[in-house]
């Protein structure tokens, strides 16, 4: 096709051909449906509470529930019990009519922090695998992600979840976690950037890979990735940041 262009023309067609090919592939289809299960009980459900309702999805496709236990294992369990429990109710035909009969996708939001430091990582990773539930892990805490909305950073001295909060707090310029209205009052602020919090993570990302750092990287995250099949369970042209098909 770009053989029979002008010059000019071809040379538009190839750089948008790029352009397109550049594009990530979608992480999830139109349609699907999440199970969130949250390490913590205010920030991270309040944050994903307030996504889902910015991308205009359902209670029905996107349940989140926030955590009871520190413990990423614990947390990691609760989403395995919830999908088993649902797979009872419905061989049982107990299923409610605002529920759905399965799950796509089954995340737990978990931080790092306490796993490093008392060497149980591993055990982590490994019982996320064996009970398929995928890890939005953040390095030390869910907090590095919230202060990528703001900017990109990898500053090496967000050594533990104290230090982290603090420094997104400062960066905020405003308290964030006294209570639930504090919380959703700071986050629906932060929210409209989530795009760029996408963008940083991946850049984040792509500096550990290529410095070759250990995993978990710190600082990291991994909530990008949920972040963005959310997005893609939208309808293509409701999808605030773009993607292609697989």
């Amino acid at each position: 096709m770009a053989d029979n262009l002008p010059w000019y023309k071809a040379k538009e067609f190839s750089l948008e051909r790029k352009a397109v090919a550049a594009l990530r592939p979608a992480c999830a289809s139109p349609g699907d449906s999440f199970l969130i299960v949250t390490e913590g009980t205010v920030t991270e459900p309040v944050y994903f509470e307030l996504l889902r309702e910015s991308l205009q999805l359902s209670t029905v496709t996107v349940k989140v529930i926030p955590g009871q236990h520190s413990d990423p294992r614990h947390v990691i369990q609760s989403a395995a019990k919830e999908v088993k429990a649902l797979a009872r109710r419905v061989k049982k035909k107990k299923v409610a009519v605002t529920e759905l009969e399965s799950f796509d996708h089954v995340w737990a939001v978990i931080d790092t922090d306490v796993a490093n430091r008392q060497g149980f990582w591993n055990d982590v990773v490994q019982k996320a695998r064996d009970l398929n539930v995928r890890l939005a892990h953040s390095t030390p805490c869910f907090e590095y992600w919230l202060l990528l909305h703001l900017r990109m950073t990898t500053r090496s001295d967000l050594i533990d979840g104290g230090t982290t909060k603090n420094a997104f707090r400062a960066e905020l310029g405003r308290d964030y976690s006294t209570n639930r209205e504090t919380t959703e009052e700071a986050l629906k602020f932060l929210l409209p950037n989530w795009p760029t919090a996408v963008k940083n993570a991946q850049q984040v990302r792509q500096h550990h890979e290529t410095g070759g750092t250990p995993s978990p990287a710190n600082p990291s995250t991994e909530v990008d990735r949920i972040v963005c099949a959310m997005n893609d369970s939208l309808p293509p042209h409701l999808r605030k940041i773009p993607c292609r098909e697989a």
